[in-house]
């Protein structure tokens, strides 16, 4: 398993079939299904999904990113598997709730080792009355009704002139 892997496969349907050949789906019909997934190794590129209340091993296509699986086995979410062609192969992710960046909801947390926000012209953030935007010419624009800045070392402010009222 790599450390990509979201839980231990409780069965040995991957480790017993190919990666590259996984058992077709006996009596089923061509087309999409939407299963859930019970695990995966994301090495391999196999997948162990729920289909019609079997486990079935499944291939991961290759445009499946290896986080989105692992978020879909931890929030219970399913799977969109192609039966094309004999092998069953996961293409997709359903998913049943907003997704930061695309959709617009409540709340939202972005955990991340790194996060990076790029614009080409133009950053804001913006949150009632107060607003933070930064320009590409090197232009940094805090508004706000108060602003509190703290540290625990030295504050260092570095410019030709300071102005203030």
């Amino acid at each position: 398993m790599t450390e990509h892997a979201c839980n231990e496969l409780d069965t040995h349907a991957v480790e017993d079939a190919p990666a590259s050949a996984p058992r077709p789906i006996a009596g089923r019909s061509a087309g999409l299904a939407v299963p859930k997934i019970a695990s995966f190794d994301a090495e391999r590129r196999a997948a162990v999904v729920v289909l019609g209340g079997a486990e079935v091993t499944a291939l991961i296509d290759d445009a499946v990113e290896s986080a989105v699986l692992a978020t879909a086995v931890a929030r219970g979410e399913r799977v969109v598997v192609d039966l094309d062609g004999g092998a069953p192969t996961i293409v997709g992710v359903l998913r049943t709730t907003a997704t930061p960046g695309v959709d617009t909801g409540d709340d939202f947390t972005i955990r991340a080792r790194r996060i990076a926000i790029e614009g080409a012209h133009e950053v804001s953030l913006r949150v009632g009355a107060s607003s933070l935007v930064m320009r590409a010419l090197g232009h940094v624009e805090i508004a706000s009704k108060t602003l509190v800045a703290r540290a625990e070392g030295a504050q260092r402010f570095f410019a030709r002139m300071i102005h203030m009222n």
